[in-house]
């Protein structure tokens, strides 16, 4: 079947105005927040000719928005929810109605806000497929990489594979992976590993470029079976998209389920307009990389858009900046510029720009050639122009901010279909945005496309997925001294962030495996390890601090630095040791299940969910983290409502609040 888009040149020349501007599609969220008593105040800037603001809440694991919960009126510009709870997150949905005697239109904002977020101490583990050209040329940038995503708190598992690898291969080794480790969410592909293509579509709206794109999504998508026998194509005005029969070429244009992982890549092949080689612009791209997570940036939190488009019939391309940039950055901190002069003389963390576009350009915004003597002095961007979102050709626009002498980190086709990237302000890596983005039916976060151009196998990042808004100067260093039959002493030097208000210490069995935490928040630099297996353990320290966004707040985990030892521990020491329970529940609020992971205790616990009458309503044991990572709870039988959880261990007994929605 042929995804055949009208095309874009036509789009310009008979555009039907629905708003006056972009800007009118989108409803700028941001949140204040008060912890006693718990409330999120909601804030929005007001449109014109706005009949009504329906208000919708859920959890962030939720793919329903259920019923509103506030209807309000044209006057309106915020509203309190007062039926949340501290050290919780919550996701809001703000609709705004316009209807005036001449127009109508519909307008979204969404946003992610908290008081206290609790803190992300362990992402999952990722998948690194590194290009063997960079093997040994780029070797110690890209341990430097490993080293920051794991003390991010990802376990990383690396391939180094040929770029003559065909993608099938490469599939097989992530499918693997993630059949063997449960915790496996994310694809990192560093250089030119084997490109997918797939579909007979034209999301640019052109008819010459009907055919394949490339699909990097097909890396993500494990359940699903992949074609090569559908599609016959070969009217594209370029080779690289037709598509036939046995060719290596997928027949899908998109699928209606959700992929299984996140996938993102950083590739500089083929683009000689930079006079700097491959391996200089990798190696140029990760080194900055490595200073952005050490907080060594100085990078203004801010955001420009510029638009070139305009409403478009209600596509509205631009929302991508409008609606996002609020709840990322506040409302008073982006607005329109220049895109390629501002982000060389100045620095903006967020940037969108969209303007009708070629392979190597963008109208409006300017072509490869002007990154090669302007730098890129921000961190995330969004493009959108025809034929570019065809990301593997030379010279490619899309491409070109993360060649620049200073590059920016990130870069997608933000406009058909939008992006949504909310969840970044309270410390969501990029990539979860970008799953997101790529899974968005329309229904979750909408508008995806008016044209329906949503869950397309062309949907794609460009960069480091494992990216976040907000990092935090590490330790100075650590230093750990073995104790023999007492397991070991750990000692760091502070933060130089004068924010910083405490700090986590884990362990590990590898290098890049998977970080245990083995304390509870310190408010001292040193923590003794009396507990544990003997062995070579890697430990890892990690400054926490309560984070200020427009959105709320949040505890901001820094990249951890390591040290390692050989250590031993006392057995009757472990068999004695009292009993301290340290324990996170997640996700808060929830809907249909809860995880109860239970930290730094080799003792079972018994979990008890009591309503607020006192009845125990739901009784489990709870597995300590050595044994398994999480306990899973399912709670789709409770109703709605604020309970108890109740942990039980050794004669100690905690407690903490929890939200069904």
């Amino acid at each position: 079947m042929k995804y055949l888009l009208t095309s874009l040149l036509a789009l310009f020349a008979f555009p039907v105005l629905y708003a006056q501007s972009t800007e009118d599609y989108a409803v700028e969220l941001t949140a204040t927040v008060q912890a006693a008593p718990a409330s999120i105040t909601l804030h929005w800037k007001r449109l014109a000719d706005t009949t009504t603001y329906e208000v919708y809440r859920k959890a962030k694991t939720s793919f329903d928005w259920g019923t509103s919960i506030a209807s309000l009126t044209t006057s309106d510009s915020s509203y309190t929810d007062n039926t949340i709870i501290a050290d919780s997150a919550y996701e809001y949905q703000v609709i705004g109605i316009h209807n005036s005697t001449t127009v109508s239109w519909v307008a979204k904002g969404y946003i992610y806000a908290a008081v206290r977020c609790p803190a992300i101490h362990n992402r999952g583990a990722l998948v690194l497929m590194v290009d063997s050209t960079f093997s040994d040329s780029c070797s110690a940038a890209l341990y430097t990489l490993m080293k920051d995503i794991s003390g991010d708190g990802w376990e990383v598992i690396r391939h180094d594979v040929p770029r003559s690898m065909a993608d099938t291969a490469v599939k097989a080794l992530i499918k693997a992976d993630y059949t063997a480790n449960a915790r496996v969410r994310s694809v990192l592909l560093v250089g030119h590993v084997a490109v997918p293509y797939s579909g007979d579509q034209n999301p640019d709206g052109h008819p010459e470029h009907l055919g394949a794109w490339p699909a990097d999504c097909y890396y993500g998508y494990l359940a699903n079976e992949w074609t090569d026998t559908g599609v016959n194509d070969v009217t594209a005005s370029f080779a690289a998209n037709w598509n036939i029969p046995g060719d290596g070429r997928w027949d899908q244009v998109g699928w209606t389920n959700r992929s299984e992982l996140e996938v993102s890549r950083i590739d500089f092949y083929d683009m000689p307009a930079f006079a700097a080689t491959e391996v200089q612009l990798m190696d140029s791209y990760l080194q900055r990389a490595h200073q952005y997570k050490m907080d060594g940036l100085n990078i203004r939190h801010r955001g420009l858009i510029s638009d070139n488009f305009g409403p478009m019939d209600g596509e509205a391309f631009a929302t991508s900046g409008w609606r996002n940039f609020a709840p990322l950055l506040g409302r008073d901190s982006f607005g329109v510029a220049p895109f390629i002069p501002s982000l060389n003389s100045d620095s903006y963390q967020w940037a969108y720009g969209c303007g009708p576009g070629g392979f190597s350009s963008a109208g409006g915004i300017g072509s490869t050639t002007d990154f090669t003597t302007n730098n890129v002095n921000g961190i995330f961007t969004m493009l959108f122009g025809s034929y570019f979102g065809d990301w593997n050709v030379q010279n490619n626009f899309l491409r070109a901010p993360l060649c620049a002498a200073t590059p920016a980190l990130t870069c997608c086709w933000a406009g058909r279909p939008n992006w949504y990237f909310h969840h970044m302000a309270l410390g969501d890596h990029i990539g979860y945005s970008a799953w997101h983005s790529l899974n968005n039916d329309g229904n979750l976060y909408g508008p995806a496309n008016i044209y329906g151009i949503h869950q397309w196998v062309h949907i794609a990042l460009m960069g480091d997925l494992t990216l976040r808004t907000d990092y935090i100067k590490p330790p100075t260093f650590v230093d750990v001294t073995p104790v023999a039959q007492h397991g070991a002493n750990i000692a760091w030097g502070a933060s130089p962030d004068p924010a910083v208000i405490g700090y986590y210490v884990y362990h590990a069995d590898s290098a890049f495996g998977y970080y245990k935490r083995v304390s509870g928040m310190l408010g001292t630099t040193t923590f003794a390890d009396t507990i544990g297996i003997d062995g070579l353990k890697y430990y890892m320290v990690r400054p926490v601090k309560l984070q200020a966004t427009p959105s709320g707040n949040y505890y901001n985990l820094g990249v951890g630095i390591t040290d390692t030892a050989t250590v031993t521990y006392s057995h009757l020491a472990v068999a004695n040791a009292p009993v301290t329970l340290e324990w996170t529940i997640a996700p808060n609020p929830a809907t249909d299940v809860l995880d109860v992971t239970l930290v730094n205790t080799g003792l079972n616990a018994e979990l008890a969910i009591v309503d607020v009458k006192g009845n125990v309503l739901v009784r489990r044991t709870v597995l300590p983290h050595n044994v398994t990572e999480a306990t899973r709870v399912d709670i789709r039988q409770l109703p709605a409502g604020i309970y108890m959880l109740q942990l039980s261990s050794g004669g100690v007994t905690s407690v903490k609040k929890w939200t069904k929605l």
